[in-house]
């Protein structure tokens, strides 16, 4: 499921989880299929969102919502560093994120099991490149006079168009959205995908995308948005047992 927009968002999370270097997680380096990943050498650019906010995510097959359904993403941002974490229904107490130190270039994978043991695999930072061939035609984009309040915010209705499927938006065009800070951390140089973004400015606060299946359909409201400094305690690794990861483990 290719997906413009928020869903970018989606994608990106699974980019960041992968980059921990254990067992095979990520291709090799170099080019696999389109897709290559090595270190991020590159200059330390800062995060422009500054903020937090919850991702309700609810799943659609055949027009009944799946069991695992709604799941959870959050996010928080300062300059120098991001905080993702998936809430699954059956986690069963479980807590899993990804810290990424984008001036240190470094990554961690947070764990904490259902007994309450804290630990975190540290890894080099990657940056992931998936190429786009060109074959696929550009997304139609669709930017109508339609707007509802959401949160107070006037939002305007956006509908994105391509042969994926087609994304609904209500878009706050008075708020900074991240999801250019989250595949530009993990690099992810994608022409078509940065098209796609670039249709559109402002954070959409509700969406659906419905797949050109028929089958499948999301739908997600973001939650608990606040723009703003980030308390530094959600980024402390305090408690935790650190186990750094050799950097070419890539499953060979």
């Amino acid at each position: 499921m290719r997906t413009p927009l928020l869903l970018l968002a989606l994608t990106t999370i699974n980019l960041l989880t992968a980059q921990v270097n254990i067992g095979g997680m990520i291709p090799k380096p170099g080019n696999s299929k389109g897709v290559s990943v090595e270190d991020d050498n590159d200059p330390f650019v800062p995060n422009t969102f500054i903020g937090s906010f919850r991702m309700e995510n609810h799943l659609f097959k055949n027009g009944e919502e799946e069991k695992d359904s709604p799941t959870n993403m959050r996010y928080w941002s300062t300059p120098e560093r991001t905080m993702t974490k998936v809430e699954m229904p059956d986690a069963k107490g479980q807590d899993m994120r990804m810290l990424t130190d984008l001036k240190g270039k470094w990554q961690y994978m947070m764990m904490v099991d259902e007994k309450g043991k804290k630990t975190a695999m540290k890894s080099k930072k990657k940056k992931i490149t998936m190429r786009d061939d060109g074959k696929k035609p550009a997304p139609e984009v669709t930017v109508t006079d339609e707007t509802k309040v959401i949160d107070g915010h006037t939002c305007t209705k956006v509908i994105v168009k391509s042969t994926d499927g087609t994304w609904t938006g209500w878009v706050a065009k008075d708020m900074p959205a991240p999801f250019q800070d989250m595949m530009r951390n993990v690099k992810t140089g994608d022409p078509g995908l940065a098209k796609r973004r670039s249709e559109v400015q402002g954070f959409p606060l509700e969406f659906e995308w419905a797949d050109a299946n028929g089958k499948d359909r999301m739908v997600c409201y973001m939650k608990d948005v606040v723009i703003g400094a980030v308390d530094e305690s959600v980024f402390s690794l305090d408690g935790y047992e650190v186990t750094e990861m050799p950097s070419m483990s890539f499953g060979q």
